[in-house]
């Protein structure tokens, strides 16, 4: 997590005790209810913390020295090179992938079918929904599945809520469908373009059991720039078995 980061969700979490701590002192009523409700905001906005449902946090499961790859926001062309940096190196990853994208790059998410890999749903439009109510969330996750039915991609029952950001509405109907909640373990913040050395450093601290979140696409963006994820997965994976850290994908754990 890069430092502005931490320090601001320090400085939330600095807040949100102080906060606790004057309203106990004014009313025990009012600080349990405050408690409370920071306690269901910081589950709404930490994607391993789930209250309501079961979510894959990790690959512990598939074996000791097991990592997964997983790419959020695809298709796009920089999925392409992604799948043949994978072909190459004779990794299977796990892709999240947008409804909205896949009306752009269908053949590409065929590909990744095709190649063996493990796709999940994203949602339709990368809309946030951790504010959303259950007819909302109900729509979008409908109008994803029809995309991925209406172009015949073959997907797993698994799904990654946008930015992990969730609530109890959502949950229950990832639920409800019969598909399974997707955390991860460590992000690097490719998202934000930190330099491919960074990237692959940030990378390389992963541990056995632990999932890697990257980034093949940049929400629904038509032309988003991820070469630098590209650029630094080779030295990833290199990096990562050089380690005796081996590949596995969330439904083989």
């Amino acid at each position: 997590m890069p430092l502005k980061v931490r320090i601001k969700v320090s400085t939330i979490i600095l807040g949100l005790v102080l906060a606790n701590l004057l309203l106990y002192q004014l009313s025990t009523v009012a600080g349990l209810i405050f408690s409370l409700i920071t306690i269901l905001g910081i589950e709404m906005y930490y994607p391993r913390l789930n209250f309501f449902g079961d979510c894959i946090l990790d690959v512990k499961k598939a074996g000791t020295r097991k990592v997964c790859l997983s790419f959020d926001d695809g298709p796009s062309p920089h999925t392409k090179q992604i799948l043949e940096i994978l072909k190459e190196k004779k990794v299977r990853a796990n892709f999240f992938f947008l409804g909205a994208n896949i009306e752009r790059h269908p053949e590409i998410a065929q590909q990744a079918s095709k190649d063996g890999h493990q796709i999940g749903l994203h949602g339709q439009s990368h809309t946030k929904l951790h504010l959303k109510g259950s007819e909302f969330i109900r729509r979008e996750l409908g109008e994803c599945l029809q995309t991925f039915q209406k172009y015949q991609i073959k997907y797993s029952p698994l799904f990654r809520f946008p930015h992990g950001l969730k609530n109890f509405f959502g949950v229950k109907e990832v639920e409800r469908r019969g598909w399974k909640l997707c955390a991860w373990g460590r992000g690097v913040w490719d998202s934000k373009k930190p330099g491919v050395d960074l990237i692959v450093e940030r990378s390389l601290m992963l541990k056995a059991g632990e999932i890697l979140l990257l980034h093949d696409g940049d929400g629904t963006k038509e032309n988003p720039d991820r070469s630098q994820t590209v650029s630094a997965l080779p030295a990833i994976i290199d990096g990562l078995h050089a380690k005796g850290l081996e590949f596995t994908c969330l439904q083989d754990s």
